[in-house]
Protein backbone atom coordinates (compact mmCIF):
# COMPACT_ATOMS: atom_id res chain seq x y z
CA UNK A 1 0.00 0.00 0.00
CA UNK A 2 3.06 2.34 0.69
CA UNK A 3 4.25 1.77 -2.45
CA UNK A 4 1.06 2.42 -4.26
CA UNK A 5 1.01 5.49 -2.38
CA UNK A 6 4.61 6.60 -2.71
CA UNK A 7 4.40 5.93 -7.01
CA UNK A 8 0.87 7.66 -7.29
CA UNK A 9 2.75 10.88 -5.34
CA UNK A 10 6.02 10.50 -7.87
CA UNK A 11 3.08 10.87 -10.35
CA UNK A 12 1.38 13.19 -9.51
CA UNK A 13 4.80 15.61 -8.92
CA UNK A 14 5.80 14.37 -12.18
CA UNK A 15 2.57 15.72 -13.86
CA UNK A 16 2.67 18.86 -12.18
CA UNK A 17 6.79 19.70 -13.14
CA UNK A 18 5.50 19.07 -16.78
CA UNK A 19 2.93 21.35 -17.25
CA UNK A 20 4.72 24.29 -16.46
CA UNK A 21 6.95 23.88 -19.79
CA UNK A 22 5.70 25.83 -22.61
CA UNK A 23 6.82 24.10 -26.02
CA UNK A 24 6.37 27.22 -27.71
CA UNK A 25 9.97 28.44 -26.09
CA UNK A 26 12.95 26.92 -26.00
CA UNK A 27 15.38 26.43 -23.13
CA UNK A 28 17.03 30.26 -23.65
CA UNK A 29 13.48 31.89 -24.02
CA UNK A 30 13.96 32.34 -27.81
CA UNK A 31 10.83 32.16 -30.28
CA UNK A 32 10.85 29.01 -31.75
CA UNK A 33 8.41 30.27 -34.40
CA UNK A 34 9.97 33.50 -36.15
CA UNK A 35 7.94 34.78 -38.64
CA UNK A 36 7.48 37.77 -41.21
CA UNK A 37 4.60 37.99 -43.53
CA UNK A 38 3.04 40.80 -45.48
CA UNK A 39 1.12 41.16 -48.65
CA UNK A 40 3.49 42.90 -51.43
CA UNK A 41 1.02 44.57 -53.93
CA UNK A 42 -1.63 42.03 -53.07
CA UNK A 43 0.53 39.22 -52.99
CA UNK A 44 0.94 36.95 -49.87
CA UNK A 45 4.23 36.81 -48.59
CA UNK A 46 5.77 34.36 -45.79
CA UNK A 47 9.46 34.76 -45.43
CA UNK A 48 11.50 32.09 -44.52
CA UNK A 49 14.76 33.81 -43.36
CA UNK A 50 13.47 36.18 -40.04
CA UNK A 51 15.94 37.82 -38.08
CA UNK A 52 15.90 40.71 -35.53
CA UNK A 53 18.75 42.55 -33.59
CA UNK A 54 19.28 45.50 -30.92
CA UNK A 55 21.46 47.84 -32.34
CA UNK A 56 23.78 50.33 -30.67
CA UNK A 57 23.22 48.84 -27.71
CA UNK A 58 19.65 48.49 -27.65
CA UNK A 59 18.82 51.79 -28.48
CA UNK A 60 17.37 50.88 -32.09
CA UNK A 61 15.62 47.68 -33.14
CA UNK A 62 16.32 45.92 -36.79
CA UNK A 63 13.45 43.49 -37.70
CA UNK A 64 14.28 41.43 -40.97
CA UNK A 65 13.02 39.01 -43.34
CA UNK A 66 14.06 37.70 -46.55
CA UNK A 67 12.97 34.69 -49.61
CA UNK A 68 15.43 33.13 -51.42
CA UNK A 69 17.67 35.92 -51.65
CA UNK A 70 15.60 37.55 -53.93
CA UNK A 71 13.54 39.13 -51.90
CA UNK A 72 13.55 41.53 -48.44
CA UNK A 73 11.43 43.74 -46.10
CA UNK A 74 13.64 45.25 -43.32
CA UNK A 75 12.21 47.58 -40.31
CA UNK A 76 14.57 50.35 -38.33
CA UNK A 77 13.39 51.54 -35.43
CA UNK A 78 15.89 54.13 -34.17
CA UNK A 79 15.79 56.06 -30.70
CA UNK A 80 18.50 58.34 -29.19
CA UNK A 81 17.71 57.60 -25.86
CA UNK A 82 16.30 54.58 -24.64
CA UNK A 83 15.33 51.04 -25.62
CA UNK A 84 12.06 50.72 -28.26
CA UNK A 85 8.84 50.11 -26.18
CA UNK A 86 5.33 48.43 -27.30
CA UNK A 87 3.15 50.72 -28.77
CA UNK A 88 2.20 52.56 -32.54
CA UNK A 89 4.42 54.58 -34.86
CA UNK A 90 3.99 56.30 -37.89
CA UNK A 91 6.66 58.51 -40.21
CA UNK A 92 5.28 61.59 -39.10
CA UNK A 93 4.42 60.47 -35.61
CA UNK A 94 6.08 62.98 -32.83
CA UNK A 95 6.69 59.88 -31.00
CA UNK A 96 10.96 60.57 -30.92
CA UNK A 97 11.71 57.17 -32.64
CA UNK A 98 12.90 57.13 -36.02
CA UNK A 99 11.21 54.47 -38.87
CA UNK A 100 13.19 53.55 -41.97
CA UNK A 101 11.28 50.31 -43.69
CA UNK A 102 12.51 48.87 -47.19
CA UNK A 103 11.53 46.18 -49.76
CA UNK A 104 14.26 44.53 -51.86
CA UNK A 105 13.50 42.43 -54.83
CA UNK A 106 16.01 40.80 -57.41
CA UNK A 107 14.17 40.39 -60.81
CA UNK A 108 16.58 39.18 -63.65
CA UNK A 109 19.51 40.40 -61.83
CA UNK A 110 18.61 44.02 -61.22
CA UNK A 111 17.62 44.99 -57.49
CA UNK A 112 14.79 47.34 -57.23
CA UNK A 113 14.68 49.52 -53.55
CA UNK A 114 11.84 50.86 -52.15
CA UNK A 115 12.09 52.73 -49.02
CA UNK A 116 9.96 55.23 -46.39
CA UNK A 117 10.91 57.19 -43.86
CA UNK A 118 10.63 59.92 -41.57
CA UNK A 119 11.53 63.47 -43.14
CA UNK A 120 11.38 62.53 -46.74
CA UNK A 121 10.07 65.04 -49.26
CA UNK A 122 7.76 62.44 -51.01
CA UNK A 123 4.34 62.81 -49.87
CA UNK A 124 3.79 59.03 -51.16
CA UNK A 125 5.55 57.26 -48.55
CA UNK A 126 4.03 56.02 -45.53
CA UNK A 127 4.23 53.41 -42.46
CA UNK A 128 2.13 52.40 -39.76
CA UNK A 129 4.64 50.03 -37.26
CA UNK A 130 2.50 48.14 -34.31
CA UNK A 131 4.63 47.01 -31.50
CA UNK A 132 2.34 44.53 -29.60
CA UNK A 133 5.18 42.71 -27.14
CA UNK A 134 8.48 43.58 -27.05
CA UNK A 135 11.43 42.48 -24.09
CA UNK A 136 15.11 42.11 -24.58
CA UNK A 137 14.37 38.86 -26.37
CA UNK A 138 11.47 39.34 -28.57
CA UNK A 139 8.81 41.47 -30.42
CA UNK A 140 5.50 40.87 -31.94
CA UNK A 141 3.42 43.07 -33.67
CA UNK A 142 2.16 44.34 -37.03
CA UNK A 143 2.41 46.64 -40.03
CA UNK A 144 2.05 48.39 -43.03
CA UNK A 145 2.58 50.70 -45.76
CA UNK A 146 3.65 52.98 -49.05
CA UNK A 147 7.33 52.57 -49.67
CA UNK A 148 8.33 54.50 -52.59
CA UNK A 149 11.13 54.37 -55.33
CA UNK A 150 12.71 58.02 -56.21
CA UNK A 151 15.35 59.56 -57.84
CA UNK A 152 16.22 62.98 -56.96
CA UNK A 153 12.74 64.42 -55.91
CA UNK A 154 10.81 62.49 -58.57
CA UNK A 155 9.10 59.34 -57.94
CA UNK A 156 9.56 56.24 -60.01
CA UNK A 157 7.52 53.97 -58.48
CA UNK A 158 6.16 51.93 -55.20
CA UNK A 159 5.21 49.06 -53.53
CA UNK A 160 2.12 48.69 -50.96
CA UNK A 161 2.78 46.84 -47.72
CA UNK A 162 -0.59 45.30 -46.17
CA UNK A 163 -1.62 43.21 -43.15
CA UNK A 164 2.23 42.69 -42.35
CA UNK A 165 2.63 40.56 -38.92
CA UNK A 166 5.67 39.48 -37.27
CA UNK A 167 7.15 37.82 -33.92
CA UNK A 168 10.59 37.33 -33.66
CA UNK A 169 13.64 36.38 -31.41
CA UNK A 170 15.64 39.59 -30.98
CA UNK A 171 19.95 39.37 -30.70
CA UNK A 172 22.37 41.44 -29.45
CA UNK A 173 24.40 43.38 -32.29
Amino acid sequence: MKRILFLGAMLALFGTLTVGCSKDDGPSGEVKDNYLKVKVDGVEKNFAVVSANWVEGGGSLSIYGMNDNKESVTIHVLSQTSRIPAGQYTLDDNSGYSITSIHNITNNGNQVNSTASRGTGAPEDSFNLKIDKIDNGSAQGSFSGVLIRVQGLTTLGSVALTDGQFKVSIKEN
